[in-house]
């Protein structure tokens, strides 16, 4: 059996084989490589990848390819705050100072699970321009953008995504665990939980190349997104950007099977020693909207689904965990032009279908 035939049949391993579904959808959608793991309790069922982590070289696509997170690394920072609330280290309701210090729109303070649920009445991005000149905030210009920004709203009063919600965590994180959000990250989450090729600086060789879509520059050829670099056939790469003090937003990175050892510990199949049960419980809790603790709680075809997406550097993840059979996907692409959630819910399918539904 030569290599590919046997990484296939490794994968497949359980009864379900999923390799057709991952090859016809990343053809279909145009992506260069994608790799996801999917898990059903605390077992692995499959983990595979299609297509190639890099044009150039044509090197594959594996389920241990490191690939921006994007924003499941607000899952990540979500962790590691409930984790300091258990510690006693921090509490959901403390209230985080120096956000919109002179807004007339304040109406009561910001507290961490305003931050952690996007209820915080913070823009999306604030004033910065990063997405198109790669300029991301440093601590500093993060600090006098918050004090001085205007709410859009009171806190608690509505539901608004914010990136820089999540970045004012990082802060909050440094001070309650006495280190950097990266050294805390890294000490007691992705170390515990064996999340050995994941971190928050700028990865190795490891890391797949990025891509634009085929003959296409987003948003468009006039404004493009930061990082749009040498042409590789009908794509561009897209380069690195140091998202600095925006990393607990969406600066992680990391492999799909880093990110199963994740799915697995939400869904209290490993991982005890990060969080407890009772933590676990109330980041899967909605508390806003269809808003957990880091996470959103909806409904795919009825049943009771988590999940999340990412996006950095035309990197494009998604994580999705069936409540109830205890299934959880995770899917990584190199492409602007992915659709993961797609992918995560095909792949989701298919598992429940070798599973009694209940």
């Amino acid at each position: 059996m030569n290599m590919n035939l046997m990484l296939v049949a490794l994968a497949t391993t359980g009864g379900v084989n999923m390799q057709p579904i991952l090859d016809q959808i990343r053809a279909q959608q145009e992506i260069p490589g994608v790799s996801a793991v999917v898990t059903r309790e605390s077992e692995e069922i499959f983990a595979g990848a299609s297509g190639v982590a890099d044009l150039e070289t044509g090197r594959r696509m594996t389920a241990d390819t490191v690939l921006y997170a994007g924003s499941l690394s607000k899952v990540l920072t979500a962790v590691l705050t409930l984790q300091l609330v258990e510690k006693d280290l921090l509490s959901l309701d403390d209230v985080v100072p120096g956000i919109a210090t002179k807004s007339s729109q304040s109406g009561g303070d910001v507290k961490v699970q305003h931050l952690l649920t996007h209820t915080s009445g913070l823009e999306r991005e604030g004033n910065f321009n990063y997405w198109f000149n790669a300029d991301f905030p440093d601590g500093v210009a993060l600090a006098k953008y918050l004090a001085n920004t205007d709410l859009r709203t009171a806190p608690g009063k509505s539901v608004h995504y914010s990136n820089i919600g999540y970045a004012a965590l990082g802060p909050v994180i440094a001070r309650a665990s006495g280190q950097t959000y990266n050294e805390a990250l890294i000490d007691d989450v992705f170390m515990p939980l064996g999340m050995t090729s994941s971190g928050t600086r700028e990865p190795s060789a490891d890391l797949s190349a990025g891509y634009t879509p085929v003959n296409r520059i987003i948003p468009n050829e006039a404004q493009p997104f930061a990082g749009v670099g040498r042409r590789v056939g009908d794509r561009r790469v897209r380069e690195y950007h140091n998202p600095n003090a925006m990393t607990p937003a969406f600066g992680a990175f990391t492999t799909a099977r880093d990110l199963s050892r994740l799915t697995r510990m939400l869904l209290g199949f490993a991982g005890d020693e990060v969080i407890s049960a009772d933590m676990r419980e109330q980041l899967l809790t909605v508390r806003a909207g269809v808003r957990g603790l880091g996470i959103r709680i909806t409904k795919y075809n009825g049943r009771p689904v988590a999940r999340h997406g990412g996006w950095f550097a035309a990197h494009r993840t998604h994580l999705l965990l069936d409540l109830r059979s205890g299934i959880t996907v995770v899917v990584m692409a190199n492409s602007d032009s992915a659709s993961p959630e797609d992918i995560a819910e095909a792949l989701l399918d298919e598992a429940l279908s070798g599973k009694p539904k209940s």
